[in-house]
């Protein structure tokens, strides 16, 4: 899936494929929210489906329940290979290099994938593309304005994680894309546009704080290289997030339309 903060220094895509746990954390934070924006424009059986950036496949199998046919699209398809069958077909795939259908799919969903993209703009255009007349569009990607971890007192803890952001930003990711997408599709006259933005707050116990640390902590060593922050910085806010605290997500912030 291309998502979450692994940065790629070496690849032009921002960020890389991650394991299972953090996909889990992802489907347990978003999928709700995704299934009821997907729910919203009407996705029922017989529908024929992209699902960009598929993941760990939870909302191949759910799209699937609604009676769709879908096909999943990801560098890294490890995670719903046990999928394949008659109603779903696995690509694993570069999208900037992937050949797709034109005007073939009544919906095309991609979460979390078009802000780490330095090439955003070409992929948004393809998937325009491949939507048939009256198919809709949810792309859905962070605003990370609203990102903290709550609990700590000093500023050792915000200083890391805008250190984090300020590596995202020069690897390619733009952090606030979610914001720009209702322009987006206005912009490429689709009707219908409207967008939400959803955050959640969760404590350390819950899996979707395990992910942004260890996402945290992952990105550690390059900010160090980067001279961003020091290692006994570094050392000290792992040490601090190993005590109970919470943390306010980046907003989830959707955009859906339908194009004429």
């Amino acid at each position: 899936m291309l998502v979450q903060p692994i940065v790629t220094l070496n690849n032009d895509y921002a960020f890389g494929a991650e394991e299972r746990e953090r996909l889990v954390a992802i489907e347990s934070l978003w999928d709700a929210g995704s299934q009821a924006l997907l729910a919203e424009v009407g996705l029922s059986a017989g529908w024929n489906c992209l699902e960009l950036g598929a993941g760990g496949g939870s909302l191949v199998e759910w799209m699937v329940e609604q009676g769709a046919t879908v096909t999943a699209i990801d560098l890294d398809t490890r995670f719903v290979e046990h999928l394949r069958s008659d109603t779903v077909t696995v690509v694993e795939s570069d999208i900037r290099r992937t050949e797709l259908p034109q005007a073939a799919f009544d919906l095309v969903h991609a979460r979390l994938v078009l802000e780490h993209l330095v090439d955003r703009r070409q992929v948004f255009d393809r998937l325009i593309a491949a939507l048939r007349p009256g198919g809709w569009l949810v792309v859905e990607d962070f605003n990370w304005s609203t990102f903290a971890f709550e609990g700590f007192d000093g500023d050792e803890v915000v200083n890391a994680v805008e250190a984090c952001l300020t590596l995202m930003r020069r690897s390619g990711v733009e952090v606030n894309y979610g914001r720009r997408m209702v322009a987006d599709l206005v912009d490429a006259g689709f009707v219908a546009v409207r967008g939400e933005g959803r955050v959640r707050i969760v404590d350390s116990t819950a899996p979707g704080f395990a992910f942004f640390k260890h996402s945290l902590e992952s990105l550690s060593d390059d900010i160090v290289a980067a001279g961003l922050i020091s290692a006994e910085q570094v050392e000290f806010v792992r040490r601090r997030l190993e005590q109970d605290a919470r943390l306010t997500t980046p907003m989830m912030v959707a955009a859906l339309g339908r194009r004429p």
